[in-house]
C-alpha cells in the first residue's frame, strides 16, 4: 500500500468532531492541522471544519452550521462552497508541501482545486461544485 493511502486511512480514524465553532475563520489547530469549507468566498461565511481527518467521500448529508460567521448557516455543504483553508498548526516543517484537494463529484473524482499548507483560497474549478476532498500527506 502507498504511504499516502496508508497515512490518510490512519487520520481517518482518528477523526474528531467535524464541525469546530471558533471566533474569526477557521484557522489551525493546536492539536495538528484543520482543513475548512467555506459558504462564500474569501473565506467569509459559515464554515465546515475538520481536524486531523483525511478525507470525506461525499460531502452529502453535511450543513453549515450556525458558528457566528455570516450567511449559509443550515446550508447543505455538498455543492455550496466558494472557498476553503488549510492550516497545518504543529509547527512540522516537512508539511509544507503537504495539501488538500477539494473534488467536484463524490469518491474523489472530477475536477478538483488543490489547497497548500497553510493556504487560504477561493474555489475555482469546484465553485458551488464541491463533493468530496482528501488530504495528501507527503
Amino acid at each position: 500500500m502507498s504511504g499516502v493511502f496508508i497515512a490518510t486511512m490512519v487520520s481517518l480514524f482518528t477523526f474528531m468532531t467535524p464541525a469546530q465553532a471558533a471566533a474569526g475563520k477557521c484557522g489551525s489547530s493546536s492539536t495538528g492541522w484543520s482543513f475548512c469549507l467555506y459558504y462564500n468566498s474569501g473565506e467569509l461565511g459559515s464554515y465546515y471544519r475538520w481536524i486531523n481527518s483525511g478525507e470525506v467521500s461525499n460531502l452529502a448529508g453535511l450543513t453549515y452550521p450556525n458558528n457566528g460567521n455570516g450567511n449559509g448557516a443550515g446550508q447543505a455543504v455538498k455543492n455550496n462552497s466558494a472557498s476553503a483553508s488549510y492550516y497545518n498548526g504543529s509547527g512540522c516543517d516537512a508539511c509544507s508541501n503537504d495539501y488538500v484537494r477539494v473534488f467536484f463529484n463524490s469518491g474523489f473524482l472530477g475536477n478538483y482545486d488543490t489547497i497548500y499548507t497553510n493556504q487560504n483560497k477561493n474555489l475555482v474549478y469546484t465553485y458551488n461544485n464541491d463533493a468530496s476532498w482528501r488530504a495528501y500527506f507527503l
